[in-house]
């Protein structure tokens, strides 16, 4: 893990340009939270106005100190610095400094912005990547369809059944899994399939929605259905037969499960709920719980739909953002928490979403190649 002064003023500049990794985000966490003057820096730079102002100040801050004291505290490091290394930091750090300040002077003013998307910007094609149990790997093209991956009915399922596949940005797959389940995966997501005989099990990050095969393992002369799990962070959605959606990133702070027909549990450490279909289980900080939800317009990954029901803007634009495999930064982040509702097709053009975004009168879009900037709209 990297902590040099030149380290930490890259990842601030990717911050603004893309989504930074785990370890990435919790480096620079820890170098925001180790001083308060950090945190005055990391939150100019979430300000346009502010920071335009304050470049110069920018250039003036103390990067050595900042570090000499995040490495003593958090990487026991001796407090003596050698003098040539004390001139190499500066210099580099001046250097580094200079490149953000034109960096940041180029990318937030207003010169250079397209008023429209680019033409060649497209939605969501078949694409991915399937890894069998045997180490080797499928790339999946546009040409394909629905891949399938299902035993032969008298093969018994054993502990190396099993398989993981993954989207790209950009990409979408629908797949038939070894016990036939049937899976739609939305763009940027993840599934890890496994099977054993007394259970089914998936360990997802991203978006899919399931149309989950009985099955049934022996059981004496009374063969029982075999479970069907769903993990995703440390929460677990338990079927029988059943068709449901699940949208999880990482950290959990996007969380929906959907129930279209039949019943799921979904727990929570403790916690469970049972939802019943029209039924949606929900994060709500750091908990989950139930509302009743309007499923008869159908699932909107399946059937090929964006659905924004009352929607935080930031999490229609990661779901844009994957979709259409470009960039998002945010000129205002006030206007991520702004709520829109909608429906739209997901074949649609990118101008012709965002010409809906932005009919609302409440935000405003700008473009430079495959990135799009996001700002509240201004009154004119």
């Amino acid at each position: 893990m990297e902590h040099t002064t030149e380290h930490i003023i890259y990842l601030l500049s990717k911050s603004k340009l893309e989504v930074l990794s785990d370890d990435e985000q919790l480096q620079l966490d820890s170098w925001r939270l180790n001083a308060a003057s950090n945190q005055d820096v990391y939150d100019m730079l979430d300000n346009k106005e502010l920071l335009v102002k304050d470049l110069k100040g920018l250039s003036a801050y103390d990067w050595e100190a900042s570090f000499e004291t995040f490495e003593q505290e958090h990487l026991g490091t001796p407090k003596t610095i050698s003098p040539f290394r004390r001139i190499w930091l500066y210099g580099i750090a001046a250097m580094l400094i200079g490149a953000f300040t034109l960096f940041f002077t180029h990318y937030l003013t207003d010169s250079g912005y397209q008023d429209s998307p680019d033409v060649k910007i497209l939605p969501a094609r078949t694409a991915g990547t399937i890894y069998l149990k045997n180490g080797d790997s499928i790339a999946i093209s546009p040409k394909d369809t629905v891949l399938s991956f299902t035993s032969s009915p008298a093969h018994e399922a054993k502990e190396h059944d099993s398989l993981l596949i993954s989207t790209p940005k950009g990409g979408k797959m629908a797949v038939l899994l070894p016990d036939g389940t049937k899976v739609w995966m939305n763009a940027e997501t993840q599934l890890d399939y496994y099977e054993i005989d007394s259970l089914r099990q998936v360990r997802l990050i991203g978006e899919a929605y399931f149309e989950v095969a009985k099955k049934y393992s022996p059981s004496g002369e009374q063969p029982k259905l075999k479970p069907f799990i769903v993990q995703t962070g440390d929460i677990h959605v338990t079927v029988l037969g059943t068709h449901f959606n699940v949208k999880a990133n990482r950290n959990l702070t996007d969380f929906k499960t959907t129930l279209y027909e039949g019943k799921v549990r979904v727990q929570q450490g403790e916690r469970q709920l049972i939802l019943s279909p029209g039924e949606e289980a929900y994060m709500n900080t750091g908990r989950i719980e139930r509302r009743v939800i309007d499923t008869e317009i159908g699932n909107p990954l399946k059937d090929g739909y964006f659905i924004f029901n009352s929607e935080r803007l930031s999490v229609i634009m990661a779901d844009i953002s994957a979709w259409y495999n470009v960039n998002v930064i945010y000129l205002d982040h006030e206007i991520k928490s702004e709520k829109f509702e909608g429906m739209l097709s997901r074949n649609s053009r990118l101008k012709d979403i965002i010409n809906v975004l932005e009919s609302t009168g409440k935000v405003n879009f700008k473009f430079k190649e495959n990135t799009i900037y996001v700002d509240k709209e201004r009154s004119k």
